[in-house]
């Protein structure tokens, strides 16, 4: 029974890793555009910058599941607005709530680091440039940030780990993530599922910090072959996650059920229908819909024969 549901666990790794891998990689990037430039902004003004650190710190304290969920309600209402105005709206479940929670989670780190790194510099060092003619834009770019580098690496290092963490909580709001083998096996029961997502995601995490740090070192020291070799460990791991994926392809169909163990269950039950009778493997997610529900090519068609044959009706 065990290495049935191991080798379950590692057939699904893929498409879970690229999922993860994608909505981390997604956020991280959103939070260092948005958090460099506002650090940057703020540095020499203390009222902003003691704002933009009190309201970084305040979305650190909500609980991680909470603000994904937050995202909904107001994702909802947004996309009503767009849909009157344009016609045309978006969903408020998956990808999109999970980036945006996520990247709010990864701002705090690089603020304050990029903050105290720049605070650091010694005021004598800034006072030479000037008197040489430096331009305060010269300055920040060839004297202040290239010595603030380290704290900010630091900074970015913190942030990954979260990010990759926490993303592990996007399963209940419609994002597929390393959570799903966390979720899925709290509801059955299947101890084998929650200890391969801890390990997968404590992993992920691992291995991107310690290829961050290799590139941390390599700003402190001044190698180039160290910050390539980093930068090049970090494009290899994400080519490595995203590639075995894509191969995949869609799932033909995707089935929703309620978040309790005797609902989920049930889907997973249909899922041995969807798979036989169409050669794919199909999508689950729970906390959908209230009901079950098959998807082909994002037309929702209503497969009754296929749901009479998985109730053994």
């Amino acid at each position: 029974m065990t290495d049935d549901r191991l080798a379950e666990a590692w057939a699904r790794l893929p498409d879970y890793l690229s999922s993860h891998v994608l909505v981390s990689v997604s956020a991280l990037a959103l939070g260092l555009s948005v958090s460099l430039p506002l650090a940057l902004i703020g540095r020499r003004r203390t009222v902003l910058r003691g704002l933009l650190l009190a309201a970084a710190s305040v979305f650190q304290t909500i609980p991680g599941l909470a603000l994904l969920a937050l995202f909904y309600p107001m994702l909802v209402a947004l996309s009503g607005l767009t849909e009157k105005l344009f016609g045309r709206g978006f969903s408020a479940l998956g990808f999109l709530p999970a980036v945006l929670a996520l990247a709010i989670y990864s701002m705090l780190p690089v603020l304050r680091n990029t903050v105290t790194g720049l605070e650091g510099v010694d005021p004598r060092l800034r006072d030479v440039a000037r008197v040489t003619g430096g331009k305060p834009s010269r300055v920040l770019w060839d004297i202040e940030l290239p010595l603030a580098m380290p704290v900010i690496m630091a900074g970015i290092r913190t942030s990954a780990v979260w990010v990759i963490g926490t993303a592990t909580l996007s399963t209940p709001i419609g994002q597929t993530s390393l959570g799903n083998y966390i979720f899925a096996g709290l509801q059955t029961q299947n101890w084998v599922f929650v200890l391969f997502g801890c390990v997968a995601a404590a992993a992920l995490a691992l291995v991107v910090d310690q290829l961050l740090a290799l590139m941390e070192h390599g700003v402190v020291a001044h190698s180039r072959v160290r910050i390539a070799g980093g930068g090049a460990g970090l494009v290899l791991v994400v080519l490595a996650a995203l590639v075995p994926a894509h191969g995949l392809g869609q799932a033909r169909y995707v089935i929703g059920a309620k978040p309790f163990t005797e609902q989920y269950t049930r889907g997973v039950d249909q899922a041995a229908p969807c798979r036989a009778r169409s050669h794919r493997a199909p999508t689950r997610r729970a906390r959908v819909r209230g009901y079950f529900q098959c998807a082909q090519r994002r037309r929702y068609r209503c497969l009754r024969g296929l749901f009479r044959h998985a109730l053994g009706q």
